[in-house]
């Protein structure tokens, strides 16, 4: 039997449904022998994307036939099975719901979600089409790719993986945090775009040579154009992906933001002629909508591939549940906790944590988790922090938890709110993000 009747066979028989390409890639290339950096060389998807998807199938083959399914064992499988006339009707409600923490469960004990997930972590999930769409974009010539998203919603478990992505690609990558700098850094568009300079050297391990390609007289973002195209660029026919995390931070600095942001706008153009700008592909992560003053034809926010990570649905929450080994969890469960945290990927990881480690029910989970006592109280009271150095913001917080339909507010407000994850927008309308958000802070703002 060819690779391409074998994948004809789990389309109609095992999986009822047909494969994704990325799907394709992984069984025909398995049923091959191939190694996932193999399929990862030829194919164009990352390693770690590819592994993610092998994670998957495996899983969905194994709840259909009843048994554990791994990349190791797959080709002796399929060929016992695949001479089994019985199995071309579909497996039982039993057999695909028997024992998923067995097939599922995580090797180590979770741990407690603090921070972004690392590349190959088994808790990361898909969010289609964003993945692919991601990883197509900076395998583009002059590509570039914006990722927004509020706060603990995924933007950094996402680059992550693009950064593992890349260098599984041999392409070179600098990773800039703007949170992590001083803030003597923002005095001006020069000191900025020096800082910047520099730390793109340091991340691609070149010795910086700023003093031979700044010229004053040039001006600042000439100065900068030469140093990438002339040195940095010049170091490699590799391509070099940029991250820049966290772009929200400038908006405190309007004239900086309007030197700066146009300057990536018109790097990206320099693709469209100049090989040299071909090599560099830039990905941009902010947590809310840039409000800067700038024309059509200058910003970086209407240009490339855009993706808004959306939060998760039931299906992806039962997905997780899965993976954390919890069987009590079924998709009624996963829509109960849509309801109560909105699908938000760090607070669902929060409370499949706790659910994993401590003895204690669904229910009494869900009961106590607006309160100040509940899985959410840390969490909580860091916004509740916030909020009582910013007035402004907890009055506005406390007119929308309080409305009975979306309220209007200023713009600005809006994205403080939103890039803190407190609120979900709609047009110039303000609803809270979840019913944990919601009953929490009526209490907490005296309402």
């Amino acid at each position: 039997m060819d690779p391409d009747e074998v994948l004809r066979a789990i389309e109609d028989r095992f999986l009822k449904r047909k494969l994704t390409p990325a799907e394709r890639i992984v069984l025909g290339q398995t049923w091959n022998k191939q190694t996932y950096d193999q399929m990862a060389q030829h194919s164009g998807y990352g390693d770690a994307h590819l592994k993610d998807t092998g994670y998957k199938l495996w899983r969905a083959i194994s709840q259909a036939l009843g048994q554990r399914v791994t990349k190791k064992s797959l080709l002796f499988v399929l060929r016992e099975h695949l001479e089994l006339p019985s199995l071309t009707s579909a497996p039982t409600v039993a057999v695909e719901e028997r024992s998923a923490q067995t097939i599922l469960r995580p090797v180590s004990p979770p741990q407690y979600p603090s921070g972004p997930l690392s590349p190959d972590s088994p808790l990361y999930i898909n969010r289609p089409p964003n993945e692919d769409l991601a990883h197509s974009e900076i395998q583009r010539p002059g590509g570039c790719l914006r990722i927004k998203a509020p706060q603990k919603m995924g933007k950094t478990s996402l680059v992550f993986r693009l950064i593992q992505a890349a260098h599984h690609q041999n392409y070179k990558t600098a990773n800039l945090d703007l949170q992590s700098i001083d803030k003597a850094a923002f005095k001006s568009t020069e000191v900025f775009l020096e800082w910047f300079c520099l730390r793109v050297s340091q991340e691609l391990k070149l010795p910086p040579k700023l003093h031979e390609y700044w010229d004053s007289s040039m001006g600042y973002k000439v100065s900068s154009e030469l140093y990438f195209q002339e040195y940095i660029l010049a170091q490699t026919q590799t391509p070099i992906v940029l991250f820049i995390s966290a772009v929200e931070d400038l908006i405190e600095h309007p004239k900086l933001a309007q030197d700066f942001f146009p300057l990536l706008r018109y790097w990206h153009e320099k693709a469209k002629w100049s090989q040299a700008w071909k090599r560099l592909r830039i990905v941009i992560s902010h947590s809310t909508e840039i409000y800067v003053p700038l024309k059509i034809n200058q910003s970086p926010f209407n240009i490339g591939q855009s993706l808004k990570l959306p939060r998760f649905s039931a299906a992806q929450i039962y997905e997780l549940a899965l993976r954390y080994g919890l069987e009590q969890v079924n998709l009624e469960y996963a829509q109960q906790l849509i309801s109560l945290v909105g699908g938000h990927p760090y607070l669902v990881n929060v409370f499949f944590y706790h659910l994993a480690t401590q003895e204690i029910s669904l229910e009494a989970l869900m009961h106590k988790a607006s309160t100040p006592s509940g899985i959410y109280g840390d969490h909580l009271r860091n916004y509740l922090m916030i909020l009582n150095h910013e007035s402004d913001l907890a009055m506005a917080l406390k007119q929308i938890v309080a409305a009975k339909e979306s309220l209007e507010l200023d713009a600005v407000t809006l994205y403080r709110l939103e890039s803190l994850g407190l609120i979900q927008i709609k047009g110039y309308q303000a609803i809270p993000s979840c019913e944990v958000y919601r009953s929490y802070f009526q209490q907490q703002l005296d309402l």
